[in-house]
């Protein structure tokens, strides 16, 4: 009797675990019910977003796109588009808003990507634009000086193209992780650009790889 109730306090931890687990990873945990802008825009449905760069010029490299499967040129899933910055790069809104997190990570010592920052800005009820600054640095105080340099607090309500931070290339690797996520799932952020954004970032990805896509399924 002993054996089975241990078994089953064993499970229960399990199924516990599994599900602190998900509520600290899922996207969009904690979506409100409704959304109200106060009038500043129509947030109705996200179809004209922009690029987060001011000049194509800013961007150094373009190694990862949005992809679901390993069927792609970098050769594994990712989840949305990585912007290599220049140092000093000014980083702006996609898309209006209001700025819904800013959440510093540590994944510990040793670890090859160790810091994200992540900058969360909610256009309505089920989307967020989400703005992941990785610098790949082991070093806290480069860390604290990109967090430093953000233009924006959680609050804050931002207009598309209005500046919200001044980038920091921390060391090779250093980049933004862009991302949207609809209704707790991340979903290829060429669903949400505006023609003219969309024409823009593909001559962009163009520029350094001329045969690849945006997305891939």
């Amino acid at each position: 009797m002993g054996r089975r109730k241990a078994g089953i306090i064993i499970v229960l931890l399990l199924i516990a675990a599994g599900a602190l687990w998900y509520l600290r990873y899922r996207p969009g945990d904690g979506a409100p019910q409704s959304f109200d802008t106060g009038g500043r825009y129509d947030d109705s449905v996200l179809d004209d977003m922009g690029v987060i760069y001011t000049n194509r010029s800013d961007i150094y490299a373009f190694n990862e796109g949005y992809s679901e499967s390993d069927n792609c040129p970098w050769g594994f899933v990712h989840n949305g588009i990585d912007y290599f910055f220049r140092n000093s790069s000014t980083v702006i809104a996609a898309a209006p808003g209001r700025v819904e997190r800013i959440e510093p990570t540590d994944y510990g010592e040793g670890a090859f990507n160790r810091y994200r920052i992540e900058v969360a800005i909610r256009f309505n009820a089920t989307v967020e634009v989400i703005y992941n600054f990785e610098p790949f640095t082991q070093d806290s105080k480069m860390r604290d000086l990109q967090l430093s340099m953000l233009k924006v607090e959680v609050g804050d309500w931002v207009a598309k193209g209005d500046a919200i931070a001044t980038f920091l290339y921390c060391a090779e690797g250093a980049h933004i992780h862009f991302g949207v996520v609809q209704d707790n799932e991340w979903r290829c952020p060429a669903l949400y650009l505006s023609q003219d954004a969309y024409g823009e970032l593909l001559t962009l990805v163009h520029t350094f790889h001329p045969d690849w896509d945006l997305c891939y399924p």
